[in-house]
C-alpha cells in the first residue's frame, strides 16, 4: 500500500480530538479501508457495440425525459460491496446515512476512501465524522478516479450488465440495476479488484 500513501491526504482527517494515528497505522492494526463513491444512471441507456443487418444502422427509441438515479457504494478491504440507490441527486444526508449503514455493518474502525466533493466536505457530514471515534476519512486528490477501484464497479456494471439496456422507466432501471448489484457480489468482483489493487502496490 505504500505506493498510494503519498497520493492520499492522509491530513485531511476530521475531528480535532481524534489519535493523532495515521490511516495507515490504523490500517495496519486491523481497520477496514473502505472506498466510496456516487454514481448516476439515467435512463437514457448506455451504448454499446451490437451486431445488425450490413447497411442498417439500428436504432432504439427512448423515453424523452431526464430521470436518473443515483447510487453510493463502497467496497471493503475485505471484498464486500454495499449500497444505497435513490431518484434524483446524492445529498450530503444520504451521505450520513450511508456512514450510518458502514457503522452497523463493519466491526471495528473504519477508514473511509473517498473524493472531495462538496457533500462529502459538508458541516454535516464533517461533523458526523466528528462524532463517531470509528470512522475516519482519507481524501483523494482531485481529478484522480484510477486510485478508486470503486470506479471499476461501475463501469463494470455500466459495460456489462447496462450496455444497449433501455428502460421505459425509472422502475424499470431499479430493477435492472438489482441485477446489476447481485451480479457484482456473484462473481466476487469488489474481492477481485481489492487483490488487483493490493497487488498494483505491493
Amino acid at each position: 500500500m505504500g505506493g498510494r500513501q503519498s497520493a492520499m491526504n492522509s491530513g485531511s482527517r476530521p475531528g480535532k480530538n481524534r489519535s493523532h494515528r495515521s490511516w495507515e497505522k490504523k490500517v495496519a492494526e486491523g481497520a477496514t479501508l473502505v472506498y466510496l463513491d456516487e454514481v448516476g444512471f439515467s435512463l437514457k441507456g448506455v451504448r454499446r457495440r451490437t451486431w445488425s443487418t450490413r447497411g442498417v444502422t439500428p436504432l432504439v427509441t427512448l423515453p424523452a425525459n431526464w430521470e436518473k438515479l443515483s447510487t453510493i457504494g463502497a467496497i471493503t478491504s475485505d471484498g464486500r460491496f454495499f449500497q444505497q440507490t435513490k431518484s434524483g441527486a446524492i445529498r450530503s444526508g444520504d451521505v450520513i446515512r450511508f456512514f450510518q449503514h458502514l457503522l452497523r455493518h463493519v466491526q471495528g474502525e473504519i477508514v473511509v476512501v473517498l473524493d472531495d466533493a462538496g457533500i462529502h466536505r459538508a458541516k454535516a457530514t464533517q461533523a458526523f465524522v466528528e462524532t463517531h471515534e470509528r470512522l475516519s476519512l482519507v481524501f483523494l486528490p482531485p481529478y484522480a478516479p484510477e486510485l478508486n477501484p470503486i470506479e471499476l464497479v461501475w463501469a463494470y456494471v455500466k459495460r456489462n450488465v447496462l450496455g444497449n439496456f433501455c428502460a421505459r422507466s425509472v422502475s424499470e432501471l431499479k430493477a435492472k440495476l438489482v441485477t446489476a448489484w447481485q451480479r457484482v457480489r456473484y462473481i466476487d468482483l469488489p474481492r477481485q479488484l481489492m487483490n488487483a489493487n493490493l497487488c498494483r502496490y505491493q
